[in-house]
């Protein structure tokens, strides 16, 4: 009899951290005739037998055990199958035993037998199958085990012919529990939306989730973080399977793509029977099928899949990436076709793919564009006019610092003189590189960069890039603009007009110039945005559709803030390919916004329900920033607290509408504490964004006041009237109560006589008056918070350590303090007052 590829073996020992999964489980308290288990390498088959029969739940039976671990026949498979059970004293020994040797020896069986046969695929003749399944409906006292990592007979005959369980990958696959009690046996303590996620992202592929398992550690921001070497290793020993060779260039190709789409198999596999294995892996593998037809493989199986793949396979890597790269591009999807050239290394094609959609690239995908300009031959950046923009100004990291700086020291005023110049060797460096050196390292290191700056401090561009630099700056000034990053607008504006002056370029330099006056009024820069208006009409050119907007747009925001009174001019229509209907919109939004300040709220709801008809939910986040602070207004005017409330606690943004927003909010339901922390560095922002600034300064004082500090009132008052003083901005003034404003400020005070100026003097904030709440203890607010439990104040007592009677003194001073006479009613204007945390 041959031994080549069988091993007789004792019981396996079941590893220290085995986690059966509940269908495992489940076999020991009844196990069937024919049990198979059917899944890939790495999915515990061995180790979920070796537990049943370790378990004590089967100590009754006798064991016969044996595991093929290389390519036999059938003859081996009987030879071997007898010796096991010659091992195991059930049988005596022959010469040359074959499968009726094996059928007398199970018909001597007194007691019942587990026949484990581990490894069933390596038998290369499929005829075993029903020979094995006929022997375990003969029986009565066998229970026959098999393992096997691919499909055969056994798995549908068996279940067909006699009392059979098919454990397949889906009932051996680990759920999120599991995970989490196989992490905490290897010390690894994780929550249970992180073990839904480690789980999710290997598919909850048993050895896969152990070796991340294995590697991960909890990083000092508190995140997991998983090193994937270990992953990569096994999902290669995975696909070394011969069992799975035909499987492996298939399995490998689609985890190229990130989301498959339909027709990219037709891209990705040249052979017919391949793509037929792809339409089975699609169906019932790993990939996650989306109704819309879409296909993925989990993120850490996917990553660990293409790592094989670009290690053994670099070059089938990179020519899958280009096939995908082209296919992308003419489906118009940008982003993936840049993230597929680059990988793929065909720059002529990254070039193609940043030409075409250069200002949708930056947008939406600036970090790939980052990507790309770090990576892609220096000669090659520099002979695109895009890509040097991108280079110099969009990807530069101090472009946000120098914008906030130029804006602070006057420099972005019509005339003066705004530092031009690349990267510095270090920023260049920096830039270039985050950890690891990348593509073209070793000439940067070599060669100074800024040698082809020109004496005057100007890079030194080919002419056709120098033509095409202002306009480029300003698209990406306009869409900083989209981004609701007024300040970096600003100055991509003013450096493209800069550089349009700089070329004699005149209609260039006039829509740049327009584009800053939009920028400085949105800011709140009202005398810096008339000036960069006049300045604009010097220009002997043709208006372009840009100024067509952008002129009205700062006039109408100019007048709203200084409280002119003048009606918007009319605008033409934009567009579409231009991609001016934003500022449009923003237009009606301005309006809406002084609307509602002078008591017009039907105007504004009217704006409101057109934007709401109009818009879905690709709109810039100009507009949708400012939209939100439109509807929080309106509901603060409306005195809905708890509808502005919720409207913010909904607001993604972060930016300086949404903040002002936020303290307003905080102001009116009465939480000054809070009104005070989000305005204490109103001042500082003044500097920069001084609309946002004023009304910040102006809650900050009349916070100030409600809560006692009148020095700290006065001053905030003083700074806000300087402020407007110097911007014209008065607008916000709206926002407060006027009475406050006059309590801060007594009669005979400078800051008396600027608010008793015509365009102030006796006006008033729509916003009902503020709810007043007296400030309450650290021990009245842990009460106030155990009274969301509807239980006695006895109970309460106990929770918190305190007397019944002391927590009845904390509840009638909460109530005092609150306004409010029931349990029920402190709890809502508690919510009101953003007092309870979980709100």
């Amino acid at each position: 009899m041959p031994e080549s590829g069988i091993r007789r073996t004792r019981l396996p020992r079941v590893p220290s951290v085995f986690c059966p999964t509940p269908a495992a489980e489940t076999v020991m308290r009844r196990v069937p005739a024919l049990v198979v288990l059917r899944a890939p390498r790495g999915y515990g088959k061995t180790s979920t037998v070796a537990y049943w029969l370790r378990s004590g739940e089967l100590d009754d039976r006798s064991v016969a055990w044996l595991t093929v671990s290389e390519r036999i026949g059938a003859d081996a498979l009987w030879a071997a199958v007898h010796d096991a059970l010659v091992a195991a004293g059930l049988a005596a020994p022959e010469r040359g035993p074959d499968h009726a040797a094996v059928d007398r020896a199970l018909r001597g069986l007194t007691r019942r037998l587990v026949l484990v046969v581990d490894g069933l695929h390596h038998v290369t003749d499929v005829g075993v199958d029903p020979r094995l399944v006929e022997l375990a409906q003969v029986h009565d006292l066998l229970h026959l085990v098999v393992t096997m990592r691919v499909a055969r007979p056994i798995g549908s005959i068996g279940p067909a012919t006699v009392d059979a369980l098919v454990l397949d990958t889906p009932e051996l696959r680990l759920t999120p529990a599991l995970t989490a009690l196989l992490a905490a046996r290897l010390g690894l303590a994780v929550t249970p939306e992180e073990s839904e996620e480690i789980c999710r992202e290997y598919a909850g592929w048993p050895a896969l989730v152990r070796a991340a398992l294995l590697e991960t550690r909890r990083a000092g921001n508190g995140r997991l973080v998983t090193d994937s070497t270990a992953v990569a290793r096994y999902t290669g020993l995975i696909l070394a399977d011969q069992e799975r060779e035909e499987w492996r260039d298939v399995v490998t190709a689609l985890a190229v793509p990130e989301t498959l789409l339909p027709g990219d198999l037709e891209i990705l596999l040249d052979e017919p029977e391949q793509l037929s294995l792809a339409g089975v892996v699609v169906r019932s593998s790993y990939t996650e099928t989306r109704p819309d037809g879409t296909s993925a493989y989990p993120r850490g199986l996917r990553q660990a899949l293409l790592e094989n793949l670009r290690s053994d396979r670099p070059a089938r890597f990179r020519e899958l990436n280009k096939r995908l790269a082209e296919r992308r591009r003419k489906q118009h999807l940008a982003g993936e076709a840049l993230t597929y050239a680059l990988r793929a290394e065909v720059w002529p094609l990254v070039l193609g793919i940043l030409e075409e959609h250069w200002a949708e690239l930056l947008d939406r995908h600036a970090d790939a564009v980052q990507a790309a300009v770090r990576a892609m031959p220096r000669e090659l950046v520099a002979s695109s006019a895009r890509l040097v923009v991108a280079r110099d100004y969009v990807l530069d990291r101090d472009t946000g610092r120098q914008a906030e700086e130029a804006l602070r020291s006057g420099l972005l005023t019509p005339g003066s003189p705004l530092p031009v110049r690349s990267l510095t060797t270090t920023q260049r460096l920096a830039l270039r590189f985050d950890g690891t050196p990348t593509f073209g390292a070793a000439e940067i290191l070599l060669q100074g960069l800024d040698s082809r700056l020109a004496d005057g401090g100007h890079p030194q561009y080919p002419p056709h890039v120098e033509r095409a630099v202002p306009e480029l700056l300003t698209q990406w000034a306009l869409s900083m603009l989209y981004a609701n990053d007024g300040v970096r607008a600003a100055y991509g504006f003013v450096l493209a007009c800069q550089e349009a002056v700089r070329l004699g370029n005149s209609a260039a330099a006039r829509e740049a110039a327009h584009g800053t006056a939009l920028s400085m009024a949105l800011l709140g820069h009202t005398r810096a945005a008339d000036a960069w208006s006049t300045y604009a009409d010097d220009f002997a050119a043709a208006p372009t559709r840009l100024e067509a907007v952008a002129r009205p747009l700062a006039r109408a925001v100019l007048a709203g803030l200084r409280l002119a009174g003048t009606t918007p001019t009319a605008v033409p229509a934009a567009g579409g390919e231009h991609g001016l209907a934003p500022l449009l919109e923003l237009m009606r939004v301005a309006t809406a916004f002084a609307d509602i300040l002078h008591g017009r709220l039907e105007q504004a709801r009217v704006v409101l329900q057109r934007h709401a008809t109009d818009h879905g939910q690709g709109q810039v986040e100009l507009v949708r920033a400012s939209v939100t602070a439109l509807r929080v207004d309106l509901a603060l005017a409306e005195g809905r607290l708890d509808r502005a409330g919720a409207l913010l606690a909904g607001a993604a943004d972060g930016g300086a509408w949404t903040h002002a927003s936020r303290a307003r909010h905080a102001f009116y339901v009465g939480a000054y504490a809070e009104a005070l922390r989000l305005t204490e560095n109103a001042a500082a922002l003044a500097g920069t964004r001084p609309r946002v600034g004023l009304e910040l300064l102006l809650l900050h004082a009349c916070a100030a006041w409600r809560s006692g500090e009148r020095e700290t009132a006065v001053d905030a008052l003083a700074t806000a009237v300087g402020l407007a003083a110097d911007t014209e901005v008065l607008l916000p003034f709206l926002t407060v109560p006027r009475a406050d404003l006059e309590a801060i400020a007594p009669a005979g005070s400078w800051a008396r006589t600027f608010l008793d100026e015509p365009r102030l003097a006796d006006t008033d904030t729509v916003f009902p008056e503020p709810l007043r709440a007296g400030q309450l203890s650290v021990a009245e607010l842990r009460v106030l918070r155990e009274l969301r439990a509807d239980v006695p104040l006895a109970h309460i007592g106990r929770r918190l350590y305190l007397s019944e009677s002391t927590v009845k003194t904390h509840v009638r001073r909460i109530y005092r303090k609150l306004g409010v006479s029931d349990r029920t009613r402190a709890l809502e204007r508690a919510r009101e007052l953003s007092l309870l945390d979980d709100d």
